[in-house]
């Protein structure tokens, strides 16, 4: 009996720890698996775009017919090996496949005389499909070889065009096209002849940057056409020229304007240029035109009294332009100078019957605003969004705009709460500053060039507010509030429009909650748009999905529709 339950309990014992074992091991695999999942990085496919050149077509002592091209990368000109290629010849279809260089060569029978000939190149990993276009050539002309050297000088490209048939040098005219490596227009076109040295000036190059060379030779009657292509980049210097006044009086505004050319003299656009003044601090920034001209203001205040020495530094975007610095400019800031006590005296007069003048006119109109708009509408009042600046002190209000900042907070308009990760976008010209706003609301931008920007404030949720900021400004940009309506809310005052009409009691409004609104208009047996409008109302104000502004209008349409079935007299 004892032995039995011994034996009774090691089969228990067993059993329990192989299940453990299985547990263990299937959870082990589990993590593997989800660890493997989560590391998988995300796959991005760029594909290279290629360029298929149909070279030597030649009649061999057998017969049959030699047809040479090549595969190439099209930006950056390098041979692509291991491709597939289908050459079609006179009615039959051959494959090749290249070689590292790119080149291919393969023997097609065909019958005496011109012959069409097209090459194909499918595609590979990454790389686009090609193809040539047919032509008829003559297999019994002579294979005209042809290569490209370049040499790059400050004043363009020397170009020297090599051709050879037979293994012997051969002169022939030919024309080389310069393009840009992505695109074949604009285009420049240069003829010349095989083995002479042309140079090619920097302006007939399209200027400086990187640039595509195609030598073509068009064929002759005992020779076949030829063509290649090599790939240059044209570096260029630049140049940055400055006017400024000799003399500003203390509280004037300097006005930097200037120009930044290439080697060639054109303006060079999108370049960004810094002003700094003798402790290399800096003074301000601004982007060139399209014409490579641009303006800085300095507040002459900023430098101080004296002669000061400023230099400005041109920064440009691409690689192939190199920056630049200006020659120093030098300007001497007068002293400041004080006002008459007479003025003083008048000036703070005016501040004074001008602040008490704003106060009354203020308490008069919010005055006028109570007696003239009844309680229940002030309550009920739809909310509203939009920039809020604040109010500077009536002494900031006499001085010039120097501030250079935008700094507020965005909030809920209805819940008057902070909102965070609000998105603030500043535009003027070609200069876009953003920022997002913290945990408390808060953003802030500082050093901004002078002018009219464009804002525009989005959140999660809410609908965008888009306003002119003026830059500098007296104060009244510091420490603004940009109040964002929640989408809901905006939906639910659209609906408005079309179910108060249904309530008992007009200004039942605002004192009934949105659901009871809602189920008492579902309770008339509404009309098919009003029907409408309500589900839509339902699912964008009470979903548990946060709604995007996108939406409201198609509920303005919805409610223009309920208005109209409403005002056509269909019963409800």
């Amino acid at each position: 009996m004892v032995a039995a339950q011994r034996q009774r309990f090691g089969r228990v014992i067993t059993f329990a720890v192989a299940r453990a074992l299985v547990a263990f091991v299937t959870l082990a695999l589990l993590i593997t698996a989800s660890g493997r999942v989560a590391a998988a990085p995300p796959t991005v496919s760029i594909r290279a775009r290629a360029d298929l050149t149909l070279g030597s077509v030649r009649r061999t002592a057998d017969g049959q017919v030699r047809v040479h091209g090549e595969l190439h990368d099209h930006t950056t000109g390098a041979g692509l090996g291991g491709q597939t290629v289908q050459i079609a010849l006179a009615g039959v279809t051959a494959e090749a496949i290249t070689r590292p260089d790119g080149s291919f060569d393969v023997e097609v029978a065909a019958g005496p005389g011109p012959v069409e000939v097209a090459l194909a190149f499918p595609g590979g990993d990454g790389i686009d499909a090609a193809r040539t276009e047919p032509a008829t050539v003559d297999p019994s002309k002579a294979t005209v070889d042809m290569t490209v050297s370049t040499s790059v000088s400050p004043q363009g490209v020397l170009v020297t065009v090599v051709t050879t048939a037979d293994g012997a040098p051969l002169v022939v005219p030919v024309t080389v096209r310069i393009s840009p490596t992505d695109k074949d227009e604009p285009h420049k076109d240069v003829a010349m002849r095989s083995g002479q040295p042309t140079l090619i000036r920097r302006a007939d190059a399209l200027g400086a940057g990187s640039r595509r060379l195609t030598a073509r030779f068009a064929g002759d009657t005992g020779h076949a056409a030829a063509t290649t292509s090599v790939v240059i980049e044209l570096a260029s210097d630049t140049t940055t020229t400055v006017e400024a006044p000799a003399t500003a009086a203390y509280d004037a505004t300097i006005h930097l304007r200037g120009r930044v050319v290439d080697a060639d003299g054109a303006g060079v656009a999108k370049v960004t240029v810094t002003a700094a003044g003798d402790d290399k601090r800096r003074l301000g920034s601004a982007t060139t035109g399209a014409d490579g001209k641009f303006r800085i203001d300095v507040e002459a205040s900023l430098l101080g009294t004296g002669r000061h020495g400023l230099v400005l530094t041109a920064e440009p975007r691409e690689a192939w332009l190199r920056g630049s610095q200006s020659p120093a400019v030098f300007i001497t800031v007068g002293t400041p100078r004080p006002a008459p006590v007479a003025i003083t005296i008048a000036a703070f007069a005016a501040t004074v019957l001008t602040a008490l003048g704003f106060v009354w006119a203020r308490r008069r109109r919010e005055r006028h605003a109570a007696e003239a708009t009844p309680e229940a509408t002030r309550v009920d009042a739809p909310p509203r969004g939009g920039l809020d600046v604040a109010r500077p002190s009536l002494v900031s209000t006499l001085r010039r705009a120097s501030d250079h900042g935008f700094a507020g907070t965005v909030r809920d308009s209805v819940r008057t709460r902070p909102l965070a990760e609000a998105t603030i976008n500043l535009a003027l010209g070609a200069d876009a500053r953003t920022t997002l706003s913290g945990p408390d609301g808060r953003f802030a931008f500082e050093a901004l060039p002078s002018g009219e920007w464009t804002a525009t404030v989005r959140a999660a949720g809410h609908v965008s507010e888009r306003f002119a900021v003026t830059i500098p400004h007296r104060g009244e940009l510091r420490g603004a509030r940009v109040d964002l309506v929640p989408v809901r809310e905006r939906a639910f005052a659209i609906y408005r429009s079309a179910a108060q009409p249904l309530l008992p009691r007009p200004e039942l409004w605002g004192i009934w909650s949105p659901r009871q609104i809602v189920d008492h208009v579902r309770a008339r047996r509404s009309p098919p748009a009003l029907a409408a409008l309500t589900a839509q109302i339902e699912e964008v104000y009470f979903s548990g999905r946060v709604p995007d502004e996108d939406v409201l209008p198609a509920v303005e349409a919805n409610a223009a529709a309920a208005i109209a079935e409403r005002a056509a007299g269909v019963a409800v």
